[in-house]
C-alpha cells in the first residue's frame, strides 16, 4: 500500500527535477536517438494515425518528434515544471503541441479519443498503473495503439547481485566518461522508490499480462531495445535494467 506518496507530493517530486530533465531531452533532441525513435515509431504506428496522446510527456521528447513526423499530439503530464520545460522545447523547436496538465489516472478526455498513445519510462512511476492502463483502453479508438517504453528502474533495490553489478557499472562509467548521469541534488520533496506499487515487479510480464486482461489484444513485449536507443553510455550505466516496449491494440469490439 502507497502511504506517503500521492499525485500530488509526486507532481512536486517531478517538478523540482525538471530542469535537470530538461536538459536531458534537449541533449538527446540533439543526438541519434530522435532519428532512431522516429524509426521505430514508424514501424510500430499504423499509416493512417493521425490523433496521439504522449502520456506523461515530461520535457516533451515524444511530443516534439512525433509534431516533426506529422502527427496532431496532445501531452499531458502532472507536473507543473515538467511541463514548463515541455513548453520551452516545443517552442525551440516549433511544433505544434497540445499541451495540458492533467492526472493521468482520471484524463478528461471522451471516450475514444486519440488512435494511439505513447509514453517513455513512465508507468514505474506511476501509484495506480492499472487504473492508468484502465484510461488507455477508454481513450483509444478501436484498433487504435498503445506504445509503452520503460525498464526495471528499481529492481536492484530488491535484488543484492543486480544492485552489486549496477554498482559496478556506474564506477566504470564515472572512470570512463567522468560522470554518471545523477539526478539533480537539490530535491526536497520525501520520494521513496519502495512506494511505488512497481517498484519490485518484474515486468514487462506484469504489463502484458495486465493489458490482456483488460480487454487489449495483439499484446506483446520486446524485452531490450537498448541496442536501436541508447547510446554506449547508457548501455553501460544501466544494462542492469534495459529499456523494454510494450505494444498493445484496442480491439475494435469487446472480444468472445
Amino acid at each position: 500500500m502507497v502511504i506517503g506518496l500521492n499525485i500530488d507530493s509526486m507532481a512536486r517530486y517531478w517538478s523540482q527535477d525538471a530542469e535537470n530533465y530538461g536538459n536531458i531531452i534537449a541533449d538527446e533532441l540533439a543526438s541519434f536517438r530522435v532519428e532512431a525513435w522516429q524509426k521505430l515509431l514508424r514501424e510500430k504506428l499504423p499509416a493512417g494515425t493521425k490523433k496521439v496522446l504522449d502520456l506523461g510527456c515530461g520535457p516533451a521528447f515524444f511530443s516534439i518528434i512525433l509534431a516533426r513526423m506529422g502527427y496532431e499530439v496532445t501531452a499531458v503530464d502532472c507536473s507543473a515544471g515538467m511541463l514548463e520545460q515541455a513548453r520551452a522545447m516545443i517552442e525551440g523547436a516549433g511544433v505544434e503541441v497540445n499541451l495540458q496538465q492533467m492526472d493521468i489516472n482520471h484524463m478528461d478526455f471522451p471516450e475514444e479519443a486519440f488512435e494511439a498513445i505513447v509514453s517513455r519510462n513512465v508507468t514505474w512511476t506511476l501509484l495506480s498503473p492499472w487504473q492508468v492502463y484502465g484510461e488507455c483502453l477508454r481513450l483509444l479508438r478501436p484498433q487504435g495503439r498503445l506504445l509503452l517504453f520503460d525498464a526495471n528502474w528499481n529492481m536492484p533495490l530488491y535484488d543484492e547481485a543486480m544492485a552489486e553489478r549496477a554498482e559496478l557499472r556506474r564506477q566504470e562509467c564515472l572512470r570512463k566518461y567522468g560522470d554518471a548521469l545523477e539526478c539533480a541534488a537539490d530535491i526536497t520533496e520525501p520520494f521513496d522508490p519502495l512506494e511505488l506499487p512497481l517498484s519490485g515487479t518484474k515486468r514487462p510480464y506484469w504489463d502484458v499480462e495486465l493489458l490482456r486482461s483488460l480487454g487489449f489484444g495483439e499484446v506483446h513485449a520486446e524485452f531490450d531495445l537498448t541496442e536501436r536507443l541508447w547510446d554506449e553510455k547508457e548501455r553501460l550505466l544501466y544494462g542492469e535494467t534495459p529499456l523494454f516496449g510494450v505494444f498493445a491494440m484496442k480491439f475494435s469490439r469487446s472480444p468472445r
